[in-house]
């Protein structure tokens, strides 16, 4: 897998709605949730992430899963899964990846592993899959790239959902205050690494497709075969957009 771009990143004017993106993610710790205090939707009692913390590490676990019952209805801890999703901040996540797939054009499914690179950014970036231990991928700033490295014992669905996971945290490096300095005591559970999530599910399964596709088979197996990613994050695209 490679992905390709001119060096450099070009510098344009940003829009207002990703200006407070960024911002967001530059005064928080990226632990916690930057909006936190100012969240109107808690203050109105709207179940919220932040105060259930364990749910960071559950939704990394639910995506790795090899076959996790998607059907059982009495599954609260998958269907309170999608609840941060519908926050501000997550909101912008999306648009983030609207922008990205609309700069870059999609004809056809499975979405491209250099979609980031089509659009105007044009980020300089290699890819390198190396059997790594204990996780599904890392990347690294040289002179003139970044480095993404991948699991190669992982799936290339996996693979492919990882790869978009840490250019966000490529993208939230180079346009936020560099993320890098901060520290986790609890990685699995940090909710910028939930922003990445959520940046590469909703990138690599346009709404547009998402709805097209279901409505042709009606089967979440199929539905991770044709958009090449892991089950789960078909299952959350459904329930994002209510399909299921």
């Amino acid at each position: 897998m490679s992905v390709e771009g001119k060096k450099g990143t070009t510098q344009r004017n940003i829009p207002r709605w990703e200006a407070e993106l960024w911002s967001y993610l530059s005064r928080g710790d990226g632990i916690h949730c930057p909006v936190y205090q100012s969240c109107r939707p808690r203050r109105e009692g709207v179940w919220c992430l932040s105060e259930h913390n364990e749910y960071c590490k559950t939704m990394n676990e639910f995506i790795d899963e090899e076959a996790p019952d998607l059907d059982d209805p009495t599954n609260v801890k998958f269907e309170l899964l999608t609840c941060p999703r519908s926050g501000r901040i997550f909101k912008l996540v999306r648009r983030l990846a609207d922008k990205y797939q609309i700069e870059a054009g999609i004809e056809r499914l499975p979405v491209t592993a250099n979609l980031i690179t089509r659009a105007y950014d044009h980020l300089p970036i290699e890819v390198r899959q190396v059997p790594l231990k204990a996780h599904h991928g890392a990347i690294w700033r040289l002179s003139d790239c970044w480095v993404v490295q991948l699991n190669s014992n992982d799936t290339p669905a996996r693979q492919r959902f990882t790869l978009y996971h840490e250019i966000f945290h490529i993208l939230a490096h180079c346009k936020a205050t560099p993320v890098f300095k901060k520290t986790s005591c609890s990685p699995e559970g940090s909710f910028n690494e939930l922003l990445a999530d959520h940046f590469a599910g909703v990138i690599l399964m346009p709404d547009r497709w998402v709805k097209k596709k279901w409505t042709e088979v009606k089967d979440i197996s199929q539905m991770a075969t044709i958009f090449d990613v892991p089950r789960p994050i078909v299952w959350f695209a459904l329930k994002h957009l209510r399909l299921i």
